[in-house]
C-alpha cells in the first residue's frame, strides 16, 4: 500500500453552489493551478452549501452535503403553489437525498387536506422522499420515507435542477406550526 506522509489541507469556499476541479498539473506551485484545485485525498468543503468533497483516481467526489430550512406557518399554508428550495441547482450535478427529517413545533392547531411533506427536485414528476407528517398536533421530529413504485415514464433524480420542500395535492387548509426541514444529501455528476 502507497502512502504519502504529507500534510494535506482541507480547502475551504464561501461562495455557493463552488465546485473542486481536478488541476492540469500535479504540482500546486507551477503557477497553473486554480484556487478550486485539489490533490487526490485533499478535502474540499463548501461552508455555504455544507458540502464536503474529495478527489481520487476517478476525479472529484461529493463526500456529503447537509442543510436545514425554518419554514414559518404561513409558507406552509402556500407549499404546494409556492415550494422552497432548499438545495440550489449546481450545474453538471443531480442533488439525490440520502436522508430528510422534518421537526414540527406545534402551536395550537393542525395541518388538514394536504399534510404530506415532499422533498423533490424541481420538475420531478416523483418526490425523493415523503411523509404525512403535518397532521401532527404534538411536536415531533420524524423522518421522511423514500418515494418507491415508480413508472416507467416518472423522473425523480435529475440534473441541473434545484431540490425543493412541498405539499401534495393542494395546499394545507388551516393549521399553525412553524416546521424545519433537515436534508441529507450527495451530488452526483450528471
Amino acid at each position: 500500500m502507497a502512502t504519502q506522509d504529507s500534510r494535506i489541507k482541507i480547502k475551504r469556499s464561501t461562495i455557493t453552489a463552488t465546485v473542486p476541479t481536478v488541476p492540469s498539473s500535479n504540482d500546486h506551485t507551477d503557477g497553473t493551478w486554480i484556487a478550486t484545485d485539489i490533490y487526490k485525498g485533499e478535502l474540499f468543503f463548501n461552508q455555504a452549501d455544507g458540502v464536503l468533497w474529495s478527489r481520487d483516481d476517478n476525479g472529484v467526489t461529493c463526500l456529503g452535503g447537509s442543510v436545514s430550512l425554518t419554514i414559518a406557518s404561513a409558507d406552509v399554508l402556500t407549499l404546494n403553489t409556492t415550494p422552497l428550495t432548499i438545495v440550489g441547482a449546481v450545474a453538471g450535478y443531480a442533488i439525490e437525498v440520502v436522508s430528510a427529517n422534518v421537526k414540527i413545533d406545534f402551536n395550537t392547531t393542525a395541518y388538514a387536506t394536504s399534510t404530506d411533506i415532499n422533498v423533490v427536485c424541481s420538475g420531478a414528476t416523483q418526490s425523493q422522499l415523503k411523509d404525512d407528517v403535518l397532521a401532527s398536533t404534538v411536536s415531533t421530529l420524524r423522518k421522511l420515507l423514500p418515494v418507491t413504485g415508480l413508472s416507467a415514464t416518472d423522473t425523480q433524480i435529475i440534473q441541473n435542477s434545484a431540490l425543493l420542500v412541498s405539499v401534495g395535492s393542494g395546499n394545507p387548509t388551516a393549521g399553525d406550526s412553524d416546521i424545519t426541514v433537515f436534508v441529507n444529501y450527495r451530488l452526483i455528476p450528471a
